[in-house]
Parts: structure tokens; C-alpha cells; sequence
């Protein structure tokens, strides 16, 4: 058996990745453009699953964190938990974890159009009210440790063992309905509080004029999961491939496919990606049948 130190090349011919300032200019305009379109939930969940970056929960900014990151090195778009009662769609997850726990982070989008608050009754809206009760659905569903079981073996294989802490994130509505010269209430101020002191237990709400890129999520990606098993739904431009990232290696075996939707990016830059993906699987398979034993660097990615 041969011992092996694997660590992302350096070799300054290759062909870069987009800048993370470069991609973030590039991004909060197409973002904004994109909320200015009114364009409906559909646009604004595809626009989301090719760059997840802007969602919450990538980082530890969503309850007690997880500073292992996120499994997989992506979120996971319309995931199906699976159970007892009526199967449930969260429109994204992460599953982040650490030492103690698995955290699994929920997301439920709507129509950026849709409003918070009735003008006239200062009362939720039905569709707020029917968002916030996806909310309570998935609560239940993680309520019943038969579904804690299924979740932990389908998401978290490795890691049965560790306790599961869910948590529940809204993205619902604009920021002009509360700011005094766009709002359609008479005490902007006020129903601005009135939607702070809406949360509950490990309820965590955003618009989605809040949403900005998060530098650490640069290198993730997203994945559905089907029957087959894992698909590459999208990757950023900023991706970089590196030793650490075994996790994706191991579950998706040809990018390509996500490669070629990649905005900002060239020819050269997809096919080496492609080109150091196989060979980190080649590594990885390697170490599985016993023929290396590698142990991953830190450093930039490639």
C-alpha cells in the first residue's frame, strides 16, 4: 500500500476560474434584474439552484451552524423527504452538520411578488399564512423518529448516529413593502416589526431583495436526487475542484453536463474541470480498494 498526500496542482498554465468579485458583480445584477421582471417563483427557483451562493444557510448563518459544512459541498434542490404520512418537497436543503449534530436546513421560496401583510387589517396574507404552515408540516415530518431514521440513512448515511436539529427557512416577499416611501402600509416601521416577532422555534425569515453571495459557498454546486441516484443540477463559475471535495467526487461521476450551463466560463476552463474531476475519482477509487492511502491538503482549489 502506498501513502499519498493529495493536494490541488498548482500549475500556473491552467485555465482559471471566475474571480469571486468578478462573479459577485456579475450576480447581484442579474439578481436584481431578475426581481425587477416579476417573473413569478419559477424563474427565481431555477435562477437559485445555478447559484447557490445566495442562499441561506450556506454558511453557519442559519441557527447553531454546522461548521463541517455542507454535505456534498451542495444544496440540494426539491428534496424529497420520504417517510410516514404524505411525502414533503422543500424547495432547497442543505445538510450541514458538525460533531454534535446534523442539521438539516429547509427552504421554502414563493412568488417575490406576494406581500406579507393585508393594507388595511395589518393581517398576515392567506398566501403568507399557507407558506408559514409548509413550515409547520415539515416540523411535523421531523417530529416522528421513523422519518428522523429515513432521513439520517438517506442524507447523512455515515452519521446515523448524531442527533438531528432542523432547521426552517422562508423566503417570502420584497423589502419595499416596508420602506416608508414604497410601503403600501400606513406604519411601514411597525409591520416591519410585527413580521421580526413572526418567527418560531427555529424559523428563520429573509426577502429576497436580503439575499446576498457568500464568499464560502464559491465552490458549491447542486444536486437533485432521483431513483438513479445523485444528478449535477449546476456548479458556478467560481468552482474549483479540490482533494476535500471527495464527497461530490464520489457521488457524481461525469460533470460535463453541468459544465456546459455554466455562464462566464469557457471551453478550456469546462474541460479541465472535467478533466480533474475524473482524476480525483481515480483517487478516490483508489483509496477505496485499499491500493493508496491519501490524505487531503488545505489550500485553493484548482
Amino acid at each position: 500500500m502506498t501513502w499519498v498526500t493529495l493536494q490541488a496542482s498548482d500549475d500556473p498554465t491552467r485555465p482559471r476560474a471566475v474571480s469571486w468579485n468578478e462573479y459577485r458583480v456579475w450576480l447581484l445584477r442579474e439578481w436584481d434584474s431578475l426581481l425587477a421582471s416579476g417573473g413569478g417563483e419559477k424563474p427565481v427557483q431555477k435562477f437559485l439552484e445555478a447559484h447557490p451562493s445566495l442562499l441561506p444557510g450556506a454558511t453557519d448563518d442559519v441557527g447553531p451552524g454546522g461548521h463541517h459544512g455542507a454535505s456534498l459541498h451542495s444544496v440540494i434542490s426539491q428534496p424529497e423527504l420520504q417517510g410516514l404520512g404524505r411525502r414533503r418537497y422543500p424547495d432547497f436543503m442543505w445538510v450541514r452538520r458538525d460533531t454534535a449534530a446534523i442539521r438539516p436546513i429547509c427552504i421554502e421560496i414563493e412568488d417575490p411578488a406576494k406581500r406579507w401583510f393585508n393594507p388595511r387589517s395589518q393581517t398576515p396574507t392567506a398566501e403568507l399564512t399557507e407558506a408559514l404552515d409548509q413550515l409547520i408540516e415539515w416540523k411535523v415530518w421531523f417530529s416522528k423518529p421513523e422519518n428522523q431514521s429515513i432521513f439520517l440513512k438517506t442524507y447523512a448515511p455515515d452519521f446515523t448516529f448524531r442527533t438531528l436539529e432542523p432547521q426552517y427557512v422562508l423566503i417570502y416577499g420584497r423589502d419595499a413593502e416596508f420602506r416608508p416611501a414604497e410601503s403600501p402600509h400606513a406604519d411601514s416601521a411597525y409591520m416591519r416589526a410585527k413580521r421580526n416577532f413572526m418567527g418560531r422555534d427555529n424559523e428563520h425569515f429573509y426577502t429576497f431583495d436580503s439575499l446576498k453571495p457568500v464568499a464560502e459557498a464559491r465552490d458549491y454546486g447542486t444536486l437533485t436526487r432521483s431513483v438513479r441516484g445523485w444528478d449535477l443540477k449546476a456548479l458556478p463559475p467560481t468552482f474549483t475542484t479540490h482533494p476535500i471535495m471527495r464527497e461530490l467526487f464520489e457521488v457524481i461521476s461525469r460533470p460535463e453536463a453541468a459544465l456546459a450551463k455554466v455562464p462566464l466560463i469557457d471551453d478550456a476552463r469546462r474541460a479541465y474541470v472535467a478533466e480533474r474531476w475524473a482524476h480525483w475519482r481515480t483517487q478516490i477509487q483508489q483509496n477505496r480498494q485499499g491500493e493508496i492511502t491519501v490524505t487531503a491538503t488545505g489550500g485553493e482549489g484548482e
